[in-house]
Parts: structure tokens; sequence; C-alpha cells
């Protein structure tokens, strides 16, 4: 691997990291514009590196973490 792949890979995931500091904190965020805006990053993050399997996983990743966390979060302001 060169060190230009390296240097992209290595920005991939910190552009990814960025994202989950951004948004991490999902309580009181249960609204359409949270999420829009998190899809709307997402994207460009992936469209930022042509959107390769590496990305895109990564991306997605950060997503589902998001996703379970607000799960969590609601289910345990239920009980």
């Amino acid at each position: 691997m060169s060190n230009e792949e390296l240097k992209q890979k290595y920005g991939m995931f910190t552009d990814c990291w960025r994202l989950y500091k951004k948004y991490a904190v999902v309580e009181d965020k249960n609204n359409d514009e949270f999420w829009e805006q998190v899809v709307n990053e997402s994207g460009a993050i992936s469209k930022k590196y042509g959107e390769c399997k590496l990305i895109v996983s990564l991306v997605l990743a950060v997503i589902d973490e998001f996703e379970r966390a607000y799960k969590e979060m609601r289910k345990n302001a239920e009980t």
C-alpha cells in the first residue's frame, strides 16, 4: 500500500470519527431533521471517497451505532 493510499484510508476513518463525534449523543433527537442530517453528511463522506466499499462500510457502521444507541435510549425511557 502506498503512502497516498494509506493517507486516504486515514482520512476515511478520521471523517467517520468526526461524524460519530458530531452525532453520538442521540438523546432528545427524536426527529426527522437529526436523521436527515446524519444521512446527508454520511452521503457526502461516502461520495468524497468515491463510495468505495470501505467508506460505505465505515459510514454504515456509524449509522448502525446511532440507531442502536437511539433504540436503547428509547427502550430505557419506556421502562
